[in-house]
């Protein structure tokens, strides 16, 4: 693809079709063709864009705000957006990061294309190429395991009577046609749910990547799925899915094919001037990945994630916390994850502390907090170089408590599993 029909920008990144555009603000932004840039802006003049894309500069430029993913325009150009982590993150290391958040949320493996050694040759390639490469490593592996057969509820009018004879129908279309028979009998062959949905995904696919080497790969697999129809109704298709013994295999392929066939990122989006969109909210990236870090680094303790809260005010408000850490049914610490980069101690939001405020007059009362080994009151932030790069302490007033500042190495720490 033309580069001018292509533009990497991170969160908070601008995009516009003035040069100028370059040098606007901190993040990384990118120029565009103008004919480009007015398809984004309808898109963000929408009710549904509104919340991805934001004017900004008296209407100068179109802000990116916190999701990440890739929006096409109805005219075949592509918009990446990738996590801002640091200064120093290169666009390379901010596609891996996201990479690899999307393994943590779907529960995927660790693919090998996209580790550090091999992710050079992706460089190039869009997040949406990337999407499809590991859709079809999974496709790949249920052709190499074997593509599985079912029994499949079929009717048919033959020549022969076998299953059962469909009565109604038999009167209605073979009254001339005494030597056949309309019948309903259970095949075994391939034609099941699963593979439907498989090569319902491929075809999709096939008509939307531009890369030569996936559409080579989804025309070979294609030919390995000659016997299975397309699917006619895809939710139908996902409510039949059966994943029994010796189905484990299928499992990722179909987390993709959901994603791509019904657009099950967190959110996903079209308009007039676009074509597809798959956006996910970095928040919710982030929580996924604080609750992966605490549940691997307290392995003996419960971590439960967005629990059912707590009554604040009766009948009128409550309280959710992020994250509870517990132990025989008692709660030890309370956290909460906050994608949001602290260069400076005003970066902080006063609510937050607030709620942490919260949190411990109604999850520890005034009874004397157990000793977890370290504080009971967290949030947990993105780690800075600028200043939060290291772990940071604050007393609510009166030495009533104290709150956790802790900063996470997003890449490190996913480079590290």
């Amino acid at each position: 693809m033309n580069e001018q029909n292509s533009a990497i920008i991170s969160e908070f990144g601008l995009i516009g079709s003035n040069k100028s555009v370059l040098t606007a603000n901190k993040f990384l932004s990118a120029y565009v063709e103008d004919k480009f840039y007015k398809e984004l802006e309808s898109f963000a003049k929408t009710n549904t864009g509104k919340d991805i894309l934001q004017f900004t500069h008296n209407g100068k430029y179109l802000q990116a705000k916190s999701y990440v993913g890739i929006i096409r325009t109805s005219n075949g150009c592509i918009l990446e957006i990738v996590p801002k982590t640091s200064k120093e993150e290169s666009v390379n290391d901010s596609k891996q990061v996201f990479m690899k958040l999307l393994q943590l949320l779907y529960k995927l493996p660790n693919y090998k294309n996209i580790d550090s050694a091999n992710f050079e040759r992706l460089s190039d390639i869009n997040i949406f190429e990337i999407f499809i490469i590991m859709f079809l490593d999974e496709v790949g592996l249920i052709i190499k395991k074997g593509i599985k057969s079912d029994y499949i509820d079929t009717q048919d009018n033959l020549f022969y009577l076998k299953g059962k004879l469909l009565m109604n129908e038999q009167i209605k279309r073979n009254s001339v046609h005494k030597e056949r028979f309309f019948v309903e009998y259970d095949d075994y062959n391939q034609n099941r749910a699963e593979n439907r949905l498989i090569k319902s995904t491929l075809h999709l696919l096939f008509n939307i990547s531009r890369d030569f080497k996936n559409q080579k790969r989804i025309r070979q697999y294609l030919e390995h799925l000659n016997w299975v129809e397309k699917s006619q109704s895809i939710d139908n298709d996902i409510r039949q899915i059966k994943m029994g013994r010796g189905m484990n295999h299928y499992n990722n392929a179909l987390i993709w094919a959901k994603v791509f066939l019904k657009k099950e990122s967190f959110s996903s989006f079209s308009g007039d001037t676009i074509a597809f969109a798959i956006l996910y909210p970095m928040e919710k990236l982030w929580e996924c990945f604080v609750e992966w870090y605490l549940n691997k680094q307290y392995q003996s303790f419960i971590i439960e994630s967005q629990s059912s809260g707590m009554v604040f005010v009766k009948n009128l408000f409550g309280v959710r916390p992020d994250f509870l850490i517990k132990k025989n049914n008692k709660v030890l610490c309370v956290a909460d994850a906050k994608w949001k980069l602290i260069n400076q101690e005003s970066d902080f939001s006063q609510s937050d502390f607030y709620q942490l405020f919260t949190y411990k007059h109604i999850f520890f009362g005034t009874s004397s907090l157990e000793d977890f080994g370290e504080t009971n009151l967290r949030i947990y932030y993105p780690k800075t170089t600028e200043y939060l790069d290291e772990e940071k302490e604050f007393n609510f007033f009166n030495n009533n408590g104290i709150i956790s500042i802790i900063p996470l190495d997003i890449k490190q720490e996913l480079i590290k599993s």
